[in-house]
């Protein structure tokens, strides 16, 4: 990797040696590190934890989300297979986020202060870092027991002003924008 390059694993934990990003991010040649995912899960390298700029515990689909995407594929895989006539199944009833509505003043603010205070608005990480840092042993009880929360296009962010390009980046990681 580049000097100083960030590197983020949200895919599979035996894709990294651990202890060679322990290296790079000891060494400074890495620039930082966000760690979802782990070699040898639940039983985390506690040294790489802490080396880590964000640390999770294997949380990257665990929205409700991604928890009824993945269950209507199944569902339709199933249905196909059996020849069952139902097709575009999708789960009733996923729960709406709290405050679907993100207002945000743009006056003043740079494209991603914006971007920003939208993402955060959806999902504080640092509530999982948190959590994770304080109690790594508790690893698959965080998975178990891991909070609602909803992706992107369940939001809609109504921007008083703003540039045309945050607009745009909005859209582009899928918020619905006013």
């Amino acid at each position: 990797m580049k000097k100083e390059a960030w590197f983020i694993n949200s895919s599979r934990g035996e894709v990294a040696d651990t202890n060679s990003l322990k290296v790079g991010l000891g060494s400074g040649r890495l620039g930082g590190a966000i760690i979802d995912v782990w070699e040898n899960e639940p039983d985390i390298d506690h040294d790489l934890m802490e080396k880590a700029f964000i640390s999770t515990p294997h949380i990257a689909g665990y929205s409700t989300d991604g928890k009824a995407n993945g269950t209507a594929m199944a569902v339709n895989s199933l249905a196909r297979f059996f020849k069952i006539p139902l097709a575009n199944w999708y789960p009733l009833n996923v729960p709406v986020p709290d405050i679907a509505e993100i207002i945000i003043d743009g006056k003043g603010k740079s494209d991603e202060e914006i971007l920003m205070q939208a993402v955060f608005h959806t999902y504080n990480i640092e509530e999982d870092d948190t959590r994770l840092r304080f109690s790594p042993s508790d690893f698959e009880k965080q998975r178990g027991d891991y909070p609602f929360r909803r992706e992107f296009p369940a939001y809609t962010v109504n921007l008083k002003g703003g540039t045309k390009n945050v607009r745009e980046m909005l859209k582009g990681i899928g918020f619905k924008v006013n």
